[in-house]
């Protein structure tokens, strides 16, 4: 059934019976805002229309919000709200003490997106191909210059075992101290992407080196655990899951 409201001397409509419901538990139509749908000789206010329930015996529905906190639904009435945040009575202290500490609540995440979090893996490895590329360059002049006269180079399997040692060392290093130090390496804080615990507080050095060998557990299925972000409601990867951490944007746009 469609119907029709006054709203500052304007009729809006027509709207749903749930929609105009849903504005009156919002305060925006009011008890004695005029209302009327087909079938009534003129406009009266809403709480004399079947809307209230008036002489019918039905019951107004009761409208429920989720609980950041604990993720329960409560009746509007026995929750606070705070900014975008619903909170019941028993999550209030929890709730406020983590506002108080500066820690991010629960659901109030911004989490990073698939496409963001796969830019930054690429400068990564830019980043690092170019560490690398140094210390190869360098080495080849050496080993180049080495050989002149037809000579065998000196001290050459030395030179491939420091290239081996740089190339499984330096990757681990790089993202364990980033990641605990800041929460980000180079190529996060280039898309405003950031590594965290759930709760929003940062990553001790442990829980950093922990993530970067699960993510290699992620890659060694076929990379089925990176393709888990894709359907998980957190855009959490198997290694996020497994280590309590999270991706998230903190582009303030």
């Amino acid at each position: 059934m469609a119907w029709y409201y006054v709203l500052n001397g304007a009729s809006h409509g027509p709207v749903a019976e749930t929609e105009i419901r849903n504005l009156r538990a919002q305060n925006v139509v009011a008890l004695d805002t005029p209302v009327w749908t087909d079938g009534m000789t003129e406009w009266v206010p809403f709480e004399r229309s079947t809307l209230s329930g008036a002489g019918s015996g039905a019951v107004p529905p009761t409208f429920t919000h989720t609980c950041a906190e604990c993720g329960k639904s409560f009746p509007a009435g026995e929750m606070l709200q705070y900014e975008n945040a619903w909170v019941c009575a028993a999550c209030k202290p929890v709730f406020f003490q983590r506002v108080k500490e500066g820690v991010a609540t629960k659901g109030s995440l911004k989490y990073a997106s698939i496409g963001g979090r796969f830019v930054a893996l690429m400068v990564d490895g830019l980043i690092l191909g170019a560490l690398f590329m140094i210390p190869i360059v360098i080495i080849s002049v050496v080993i180049a210059m080495s050989t002149q006269g037809g000579q065998k180079p000196e001290g050459a399997p030395t030179w491939l075992m420091f290239l081996i040692f740089l190339l499984y060392l330096v990757p681990p290093i790089y993202e364990i101290v980033m990641i605990g130090k800041y929460g980000a390496t180079l190529g996060k804080m280039a898309l405003k992407v950031k590594v965290v615990r759930p709760d929003g507080s940062r990553l001790s050095y442990g829980r950093s080196t922990g993530r970067y060998f699960a993510k290699l557990l992620s890659g060694m299925i076929i990379y089925i655990g990176y393709l888990m972000a894709f359907w998980d409601d957190e855009k959490c990867a198997l290694h996020d899951r497994i280590c309590q951490t999270r991706v998230i944007s903190v582009d303030p746009s």
